[in-house]
């Protein structure tokens, strides 16, 4: 087999691609010029096949046919009237397609969520959507650990949708906590100097 057939380990990173060019410059065009060889539209970076495309609309197509919500009962009830459908077709509940059930767009309902704004249908639907969410991330989380959902996926969702966040620790340690005037005699002048009248005794210091 040749070696440019051979499968690349798992966990390995590829190697940086090469770019051959005189200058900064012209690197920099020889990069655009690849990138445009790749695919930007739906249709050229997808896989999914015309009954896929069709059956995908149609789900999305019932949703969007849904009149707007108008009351904080009729959230309620077209919230659980989308859950249950979802179970009962075997249709993927996703955020963006609960806020195509319920008529609003996903930054009025973020606005609600996060107390940005009071909703139209009353205070009570910050606590319907924190609740619809909350169910979804759980069930995008079970999907994931079922290995049902890629996890670089569910990583870009779980961050956009659900309040996931990337957090680093760093501890910091001086090399000198006394800073660069380490010796306690100095100071000490040096303090004494900025506090006049201060009575400031250096350990290990001399005695006049």
């Amino acid at each position: 087999m040749a070696a440019n057939n051979l499968p690349r380990k798992l966990g390995r990173p590829e190697k940086p691609k090469e770019v051959q060019a005189d200058g900064v410059e012209q690197a920099g065009e020889e990069i655009v010029k690849q990138k445009r060889k790749t695919p930007a539209n739906l249709e050229g970076g997808s896989s999914a096949k015309k009954e896929d495309v069709s059956r995908i609309l149609a789900n999305c197509l019932k949703w969007y046919k849904l009149d707007k919500v108008k009351s904080l009962d009729e959230l309620n009830e077209r919230m659980a009237y989308f859950f249950t459908e979802c179970f009962s077709t075997g249709e993927i509940p996703t955020v963006e397609k609960m806020c195509l059930a319920i008529g609003y767009d996903r930054q009025t309902v973020w606005r609600w969520e996060t107390g940005e704004s009071v909703s139209e249908l009353g205070a009570g639907a910050c606590d319907v959507i924190k609740k619809a969410k909350s169910f979804l991330a759980t069930f995008e989380s079970e999907m994931v650990t079922e290995g049902k959902i890629n996890p670089v996926v569910y990583i870009f969702r779980a961050k956009n949708f659900f309040g996931m966040k990337d957090v680093q620790d760093y501890v910091l340690t001086p090399n000198n906590p006394m800073g660069a005037e380490g010796d306690p005699a100095q100071m000490a002048q040096k303090y004494q100097k900025a506090l006049p009248g201060a009575s400031i005794e250096a350990e290990g210091a001399e005695e006049e």
